[in-house]
């Protein structure tokens, strides 16, 4: 648990330098190109997540298929040959998903978005330029899988500071010294290139074997992760299209103005998911290889001890970002803005629920059963982007949340317990008790109490810190219930 531990925190440390980036950069964004060009970049956001739709399953293959791999002369061969098969699959995947960019970006500038503000011809341009840049981009997820999957989480991560590092603040220097849009996102062009190859370096020098044949590509590792890809494509198209399906509709129906609203309350909110995802990537490898080591008893005890730390995380930040939704807009935005408040405390809600069964999902990936999890986010976009066109003229861009919550709260009932039918079966109670409860009863009552204790005097800044006080301090009430639950529950694990 020590080396799971420690990639956690690798992990939650690239997380909060990225999440610390966007806080700092955000602002600065706003107040350079207005609201209708932050909208452009929250398109641009939102399609880096949508280029999960182009991995079809590739980098989750890569990840499981590192881990699972013997050791010895063996296994780094067989290694090697998959990553060098995956790439030259995932170059030309690049190119097309470039080029499809760069030949829609004028429709998409002209037939699709609502310029309001921003002149059409900067709009324009600036498409074409986000279209090469994610293209360049797209490869190094790829390489960023495939160090998680050799458990490099240090590597990985300074590879991702220092990109996203260069990301956020080249972007905002262009934009100190020029504020256009079209500058932003031609520097975004030569970041993603340098981020790629270096990822790219790093991960070949890792699986490097002095003496060893060079790797080849071969039809058969295709043919082996075939089934498996497909079940974690279908996953991840279902998972791009739900967390973006909010913005995609809202592109259509509100101008760039409100998108670029929606996007800073999604931006927001969307700094949890940067304490989740190292739960995930330190984890799903992990699952995979006591799986191929055929060790059941140390999956299901580090199955629960990751949940809890997942928990212990999510829900007391969760807790304390919804009450102080207000003040904690205030301080990053310098202004009070209702609609904006209500639309990060929905999203904050359906976000930490659905986080929450993100290392389930894991569990179920690594044992090959990805169906479960695809099926419940159809479900949600299917209930949730009617839910969203019916909502939206009713409570304006607040209802593009509707989505969010039908698939958290959905995850954490229904999908838990079609989960413990058929893995790990009598454990669903058991994990809501070792996993919910703590957290809940001790962060819970002391947000709340903060809240009705805050002296209505506080400013900017000391709001911020009274919430943050607060944060630390369910987080730490949290930690410790769930370590003396830890010790009682492992016992019988």
């Amino acid at each position: 648990m020590r080396l799971n531990t420690k990639n956690v925190s690798w992990n939650l440390f690239g997380g909060a330098w990225t999440g610390l980036l966007v806080v700092l950069a955000t602002p600065w964004y706003v107040s350079s190109v207005g609201l209708s060009g932050y909208g452009v970049v929250g398109l641009w956001l939102m399609l880096q997540v949508m280029m999960g739709l182009l991995d079809m399953g590739i980098g989750a293959a890569l990840i499981k298929g590192l881990a699972s791999a013997p050791q010895g002369n063996s296994g780094a061969t067989i290694r090697r040959d998959l990553l060098r098969t995956l790439e030259l699959l995932y170059w030309g995947i690049a190119l097309v998903l470039m080029l499809a960019l760069v030949a829609s970006s004028d429709w998409i500038s002209h037939r699709w978005l609502k310029a309001g503000t921003l002149p059409a011809h900067s709009l324009s341009t600036a498409m074409l330029l986000m279209a090469v840049s994610l293209g360049l981009q797209f490869p190094g997820a790829l390489y960023a899988n495939g160090l998680a999957g050799l458990q490099a989480h240090a590597h990985m991560n300074a590879m991702q500071v220092a990109g996203n590092t260069l990301r956020y603040g080249a972007g905002a220097a262009v934009l100190l010294w020029r504020a256009d849009i079209v500058w932003f996102f031609g520097v975004q062009i030569g970041v993603a290139a340098a981020q790629t190859v270096a990822t790219r370096s790093l991960t070949w020098h890792l699986l490097s074997t002095p003496g060893a044949e060079a790797p080849r590509f071969r039809r058969a590792v295709l043919a082996q992760i075939r089934n498996f890809s497909a079940g974690m494509a279908l996953t991840a198209v279902c998972a791009v299209l739900l967390a973006s399906a909010d913005r995609i509709v809202l592109s259509r129906m509100v101008s760039m103005e409100a998108l670029g609203q929606y996007a800073l309350a999604f931006a927001g909110a969307g700094l949890l998911q940067l304490g989740i995802q190292p739960f995930y990537r330190t984890f799903f490898p992990r699952y995979a290889e006591l799986l191929s080591l055929n060790d059941h008893v140390a999956l299901r005890r580090e199955y629960f001890q990751g949940c809890r730390m997942m928990a212990m995380l999510l829900l007391p930040l969760g807790l304390v970002g919804f009450v102080f939704a207000p003040e904690l807009l205030h301080a990053w935005l310098g202004r009070h803005d209702e609609t904006l408040a209500n639309t990060f405390r929905l999203l904050l809600l359906g976000i930490t629920c659905s986080g929450l069964c993100w290392l389930p999902a894991a569990f179920q990936q690594a044992h090959g059963w990805t169906r479960l999890h695809t099926q419940m986010m159809v479900g949600s976009v299917l209930i949730g982007v009617p839910l969203i066109v019916m909502a939206v003229p009713a409570f304006g861009i607040a209802g593009a949340t509707a989505v969010w919550l039908v698939h958290g709260l959905s995850d954490l009932t229904l999908g838990l317990w079609l989960m413990h039918r058929r893995l790990l079966r009598g454990d669903l109670l058991h994990w809501y008790r070792t996993v919910l409860t703590l957290p809940l009863l001790t962060a819970g009552p002391l947000a709340a109490a903060a809240v009705w204790l805050m002296p209505d005097e506080l400013g900017r800044w000391s709001g911020l810190a009274w919430a943050a006080a607060t944060g630390l301090l369910a987080c730490g009430s949290a930690f410790a219930a769930q370590q003396y639950m830890a010790e009682r529950s492992d016992r019988t694990i």
